[in-house]
């Protein structure tokens, strides 16, 4: 072999430019700690006093008419409403017969209807099931 294919053993110098590589990267740290003193001015000089001015003002009432004066307790009329409409009967439109019932009757009588519906299902499914060129 020649003497200018044989290399020494060792770290080969041309491999990586380590001053090009410490240059970049102190380049890239101070972009960052600039990027990092410009925000840090711009919240300390801008962004919190216009947040101490919007909480400063005091807060406005919003024209009337302001409907809810005590909103807790027209919840609980609401509720008691709801409630004695779900458990009480009246007509709903008596000229077509339609009622409202409570609401632990019209579940009662949808268990007894599906009750009904499921017991005579397997007898109707088990014909469905046979063949009909029999």
């Amino acid at each position: 072999m020649a003497e200018s294919q044989l290399r020494p053993f060792g770290h080969e110098p041309t491999a990586i430019a380590a001053r090009r590589v410490l240059w970049v990267g102190a380049a890239v740290a101070a972009l960052v700690l600039t990027v990092i003193a410009v925000l840090y001015q711009v919240v300390q000089r801008d962004m919190i006093p216009r947040v101490a001015r919007l909480t400063e003002r005091a807060a406005t009432i919003p024209p009337a008419p302001r409907l809810q004066v005590h909103p807790h307790s027209d919840l609980v009329a609401l509720l008691q409403q709801e409630k004695a409409l779900l458990s009480s009967y009246a007509w709903t439109d008596s000229t077509h017969g339609a009622a409202r019932i409570p609401i632990e009757r019209a579940m009662a009588i949808y268990v007894q209807e599906q009750g009904k519906k499921q017991a005579t299902a397997p007898a109707t499914s088990s014909a469905m099931t046979q063949d009909p060129r029999q």
